[in-house]
Formats: structure tokens, C-alpha cells, sequence
């Protein structure tokens, strides 16, 4: 029996701008992807090569990029207010087939990162809790007890999911603002480090810049999660498009400010910036612009940041999942909604069974891939190495999905904008996603080698699943308004 309508209707919209702002910042991770995108930017990447000095130039670069992908998905969410977001675009360009592949590969991606930062967070606090307390809790236990509080969150309600983000989020930006500003206003290294180089992109190689221009997008990824919340929000047709786009302007501002801190922090030095590994934490923790109390308060604050990018991708995914099972792409079981919460409480409880069975494969399998490192006897912990692929195969999901969404938005939305910004923000679009998914593949080291024959086996799945969605949904009665309709077979 199909569910009810009232059994698949979210929450009536309460939420205002700020609130569906705060999804698209939580998804970001501002924080995190300071501390672990920006050092790829910088050049610490299976290729050697980054932006290096020019860092700020590349983020700037990426981001006017992003933006045009940005423009497109805010011109489709003044037309469109359902919660399936991308999916539900890509489907009214390019047909229902088109659009079921595309949502399964755009919420698998989803459903993949968001069980891998469990992985993540487990393995930070055990090492901060190490650290400070000399207490040792394994790793996946921390995991586990994440994903029952992120999953708690999700079935209790949106706005307890966006005012745990907001706080979150806040609080690790606002620190690691203030404390970027304080490096610039010091001078940088030594008091004499202030120049304008990081802005100027001559100031490296063509392709040293282009890497760090590759790697930059991806600290982009997720900024359109807003459009998720469309069902939920008051004012969806100009709340959603100024979301999309302010998020990327704040995040774009947040980066530029804190890299210019760290190169100017480094002395202009790419190589020391580089070798750092973890730059933000080594300027927090040094002498001459923080403290080790202060280095720790950081790590507490990334894994707070951490924390609210698995409640955003979970807030994304969800609602994307709802979507599709509401139209019968997914089983209708994922359609119904908590009757007291209005919330995806079933699409919640697969997330907490995928992220619990990815822990438990880990523990078992010792890591699954390798976890060797270049130093003889010293191996990475048990987490990272299915992280980093699980990371991988996400965002470069993501990344294909804006491709996707650059090119059919051409045809969706010709004769509606202006056909001049449209050409102008595809090809903007097309070319740093595609440029993405090259950065991804280019050189990858195992077991990110793999990831492109994983995301092929996936969309060929897709592919198949489209076929049995697609033929069960024919012949389906549907009625609106008291006018029965039959729904489309396929394309």
C-alpha cells in the first residue's frame, strides 16, 4: 500500500534565511576544510604540486568557478521548492531516467561521506582525548556514539538539526577567524610577512596554480545543500537562491582570510607551509602566535566543525532520499516520515545502519586497504585509510552531480534567465567540475586509484535500478486535484 500523504509530508517551512544558510555552511565544514582540504591546495598532494604561495589567488579562482554552478542552482530553486534538490532539477531537464541516475549517484555519494565522517570522528577524539587526558577509548566505539547522537538529532527535527549546526559551525569559525586576523595583523612571521603575492596567481607556475585551483573546489563541495530544506522553509523561492549564494560568498570570504593568515604565518615559505601536514593546528600550537593550550582547543574545535558536516550531509541526504522514495525511484518505505517529528526518521535510521556496518568492516577487516606509510614500521590508524577513499568517492560524486547539473541546466533553463549568464555560468560550471573529478583521478595514489571503477560499478547500478523503478512506476495511478493521471514509463 502506498503511503499516505500525510504519512510522507515533512514539517510545514519555518525556517527563515539564516536557517537554511546555516545547512549549507554545516555541509562545508569551513573549519575542517581549512584544516585538511587547504594543505592539498597548498601543494601537499599525490601530484607534489599546488598553488603554494598563491593559495588565496587558487580559492579565489575556485570560488568565482563555483559560483557558476551556483547560479544555476539558484535559478532552479526559485522554480523548483522540493526537498529532492539536484535530483529534482536534473529530472525536469533531462527526463525521469536521467534524473533517477543522477539522484542515485548524488545522495550515494552523500550516504557514503557521511558514514565516513564517523570514521573521522572517532579517530580525532580519540587523539585529542589521548592527548589531553591520557585516556585511551577505541576509536570505533567514539564512532558508534556519534552516529546515535547525529542520528537522534536527524529524527528529533530540522531545527534542532540547523541550531546544533549554527552553534557548531559558529563557534569554530569565529575563533579561528579572530585568530587568522590576529597573524595578519601581527605581520605574519616575524612581523614582516604582510605582502599581496598570495593574491597574485603569476606568482607560481601556470600548473602548480591550476592544481591548487582543482583541489580548491572541493572545499565548495556541499554548498548547495540548502535546497534541501526547501519543504521546510518559509519562503523558499527567495530564501533557498540567496542561501546557495551567500553560503558560497561567506565560505569564499572565510578561506581567503585564514589562508592569506597561514602563508603570511609560514613567512611565504611554501615548502614549510607544505611540510606542516596540519598547518592551522602547527600555527596554533607554536609560540609565536598561539600556545599548545591553544593548539588543543583547536583540534576540539575541528572536531566540533566535523560534527556539524555529518549532521548537514545528514540533513541533505535524508530529505534527497524522502524525495526519491515520495516518487517511487527508491522503496517506498524511505517515504515515510516520523509521525510525531515530520522528519525522514526511516531515511535516518539507514544512514545510522550504513555508517555502524562501514565501523564494523574497519575494525574487522584492520583498515580494509593498506596502511602502510613511507616511514619502515609505522602505520596510519585504523580509520584513515577507508576514510580517505570513502572522502574520495563522496566528493567526487558530488563533483560529477554539479557537472551534471552544468550541463542540463543549459536546456532546463534556456528561455527562462538570461541566456547569456546561462551560457557564461555553465561553462564556468562545467569546467571546474569537470576540473574536480580530474583532480581527483589525476596521479591518485592507491587505494584512490580505485575510486573511478567504484563510482562506474555505482552508476551502472544505478543504471539497472532505473529500469525496475522506472517499469514498476508505469501503470501507477496517481491522482491530483481529482484528475487521475498515468505516470510516465521512462524518458
Amino acid at each position: 500500500m502506498t503511503p499516505t500523504p500525510d504519512n510522507t509530508q515533512l514539517a510545514q517551512g519555518h525556517l527563515s534565511l539564516l536557517g537554511v544558510l546555516t545547512q549549507s555552511i554545516g555541509f562545508l565544514g569551513p573549519v575542517f576544510s581549512i584544516a585538511a582540504l587547504m594543505p592539498l591546495v597548498v601543494g601537499l598532494s599525490a601530484t607534489g604540486r599546488g598553488a603554494g604561495v598563491a593559495t588565496p589567488a587558487a580559492i579565489l579562482i575556485a570560488a568565482v568557478g563555483m559560483a557558476g554552478v551556483g547560479w544555476i542552482i539558484a535559478q532552479y530553486a526559485k522554480r523548483i521548492h522540493l526537498c529532492g534538490s539536484l535530483y529534482d532539477y536534473v529530472s525536469l531537464s533531462a527526463g525521469p531516467r536521467a534524473g533517477l541516475i543522477g539522484g542515485w549517484l548524488y545522495y550515494g555519494a552523500m550516504l557514503v561521506l557521511a558514514a565516513a565522517t564517523f570514521l573521522l570522528l572517532g579517530g580525532l577524539t580519540q587523539d585529542l582525548l589521548h592527548g589531553l587526558l591520557s585516556v585511551d577509548v577505541p576509536w570505533w566505539l567514539l564512532s558508534l556514539g556519534y552516529v546515535a547522537i547525529v542520528v537522534a538529532v536527524l529524527v528529533i527535527g530540522v531545527q534542532i538539526s540547523i541550531r546544533t549546526q549554527l552553534t557548531l559551525a559558529l563557534l569554530s569559525m569565529a575563533v579561528v577567524l579572530a585568530f587568522s586576523v590576529r597573524i595578519i595583523l601581527a605581520g605574519g612571521q616575524g612581523g614582516h610577512s604582510l605582502s599581496a603575492a598570495p593574491f597574485n596567481p603569476l606568482s607560481v607556475g601556470g600548473l602548480d596554480l591550476l592544481y591548487g585551483v582543482l583541489y580548491g573546489i572541493n572545499m565548495f563541495i556541499g554548498f548547495e545543500s540548502a535546497a534541501n530544506l526547501a519543504e521546510e522553509t518559509a519562503e523558499p523561492k527567495r530564501h533557498i537562491p540567496r542561501a546557495v549564494l551567500l553560503s558560497l560568498i561567506i565560505a569564499g570570504a572565510f578561506y581567503l582570510v585564514t589562508a592569506y593568515a597561514q602563508d603570511i604565518g609560514f613567512g611565504l615559505d611554501a615548502a614549510a607551509w607544505k611540510n606542516s601536514v596540519f598547518p592551522l593546528q602547527a600555527l596554533a600550537s607554536g609560540t609565536e602566535f598561539g600556545s599548545t593550550v591553544f593548539g588543543n582547543l583547536v583540534s576540539l574545535l575541528v572536531i566540533l566543525d566535523v560534527v556539524a558536516v555529518a549532521i548537514g550531509v545528514g540533513v541533505a541526504v535524508t530529505r534527497g532520499m524522502l524525495s526519491m522514495a515520495r516518487e517511487q525511484r527508491l522503496p517506498k518505505a524511505l517515504a515515510v516520515v516520523h509521525p510525531r517529528y515530520r522528519t525522514p526518521a526511516r531515511a535516518a535510521a539507514l544512514l545510522g545502519v550504513v555508517s555502524v556496518v562501514c565501523v564494523v568492516v574497519v575494525v574487522i577487516g584492520d583498515g580494509l586497504f593498506s596502511r602502510a606509510t613511507g616511514q619502515p614500521g609505522v602505520l596510519q590508524p585504523q580509520w584513515a585509510p577507508m576514510f580517505g577513499w570513502m572522502a574520495g568517492f563522496g566528493g567526487t560524486g558530488l563533483a560529477l552531480m554539479y557537472l551534471v547539473v552544468s550541463v542540463t541546466g543549459v536546456k532546463g533553463l534556456w528561455g527562462q534567465v538570461s541566456r547569456g549568464r546561462l551560457v557564461v555560468a555553465a561553462g564556468a560550471g562545467v569546467t571546474v567540475a569537470a576540473g574536480a573529478v580530474f583532480g581527483a583521478f589525476y596521479k591518485a595514489a592507491s587505494p584512490l586509484d580505485t575510486i573511478p571503477w567504484a563510482l562506474l560499478v555505482w552508476i551502472a547500478l544505478g543504471t539497472l535500478w532505473s529500469y525496475v523503478a522506472l517499469r514498476r512506476r508505469a501503470g501507477v495511478v496517481e491522482v491530483d486535484g481529482g484528475v487521475a493521471q498515468a505516470a510516465p514509463a521512462g524518458e
